[in-house]
């Protein structure tokens, strides 16, 4: 009979087994390099892992980050997954319980996916969230077909190039806690591409950022613009700005699902509408307070472990 032992902040390699497992089996959108970003620039985390014991052998696994803001602290909880052939056995519930005891009562968020949304309302306390769910839509590559003409109302940049103020200033019309720290890392991490658009007058209308996630995907996390005519610019600029994006699997989304422009948007770059598949992915999910988020702007999710947006 297998045992077991847990481990706080395993080495690198447990983690990458868990990038692996979840993108083969939950299709989530994570890299090698998110785990040291989440370490350094959180002002506090844990990722608590079983794992067999005497090995670095994965079976579960649980996330908690602590962002602290002029409004206080906010938790987030995510990675909460087991192994396939591990379900069942009691592994997941004693290390869920272990960050909820590091959590106390403050306000926690978490990524609440659809067969777990309900158990973590009802017995975590998980009980404010938005009316709609999260919506999560691919196109394979084989599928895409960019449009000809796009608006010439907008133009893009680099990140690195635009007003780093005002960047920063647009990001808090999306978020309303402050995480230029997290972001700016974010910008900076391996195999992720990250444009800027602004109209004729300079004041930028989004931005998003194209990473190379496992399985060969791409995920555009996060994907924020002021209008479907704008994220078009963004989204083809973005592509022909990737070298050989043309060899990868999939482009993706995960967004709110009362706005249908994400859908409208990958429905565009499609050679038919039947190319996008969509399904009903996750809802973001509070103990406290139930943060607002301006929804129409959002065209997918940061990251969607420890961001709300």
């Amino acid at each position: 009979m297998v045992e077991f032992e847990t481990l706080i902040n395993p080495p690198q390699e447990v983690w990458e087994q868990i990038v692996q497992f979840t993108a083969d089996t939950e299709t989530w959108n994570l890299h090698p390099a998110d785990y040291k970003l989440w370490k350094e620039n959180y002002n506090q985390f844990w990722l608590v892992t079983v794992v067999e014991k005497g090995t670095l052998n994965f079976a579960a696994s649980v996330s908690l980050a602590r962002s602290d803001g002029d409004d206080g602290s906010l938790y987030s909880i995510g990675m909460f997954y087991c192994l396939e052939k591990y379900r069942g056995q009691g592994l997941g519930k004693p290390i869920f319980q272990k960050v909820m005891d590091i959590v106390g009562d403050n306000n926690c968020t978490l990524p609440g996916a659809v067969k777990m949304s309900a158990k973590y309302d009802k017995v975590f306390g998980f009980d404010k969230y938005p009316g709609h769910w999260h919506l999560f839509s691919s196109l394979k590559i084989q599928d895409v077909m960019l449009p000809e003409k796009v608006s010439e109302k907008y133009s893009t940049k680099v990140w690195s190039d635009v007003d780093y103020d005002a960047l920063t200033y647009y990001d808090r019309t999306i978020c309303i806690r402050d995480r230029k720290k997290i972001m700016t890392a974010w910008f900076k991490l391996p195999d992720t591409y990250t444009r800027v658009i602004s109209d004729k007058s300079g004041a930028i209308a989004g931005y998003g950022s194209l990473r190379l996630v496992a399985n060969n995907r791409m995920s555009l996390a996060p994907f924020y613009a002021d209008s479907l005519e704008a994220a078009e610019v963004l989204l083809k600029d973005l592509l022909e700005n990737l070298p050989n994006w043309t060899k990868f699997a999939t482009v993706e989304l995960i967004y709110p699902g009362c706005n249908k422009d994400p859908l409208r948007l990958l429905e565009k770059f499609a050679k038919t509408k039947e190319a996008v598949s969509t399904s009903k992915f996750c809802r973001s999910q509070f103990t406290k307070i139930l943060i607002p988020t301006p929804d129409k702007k959002v065209y997918s999710l940061s990251d969607y472990a420890h961001q709300y947006v």
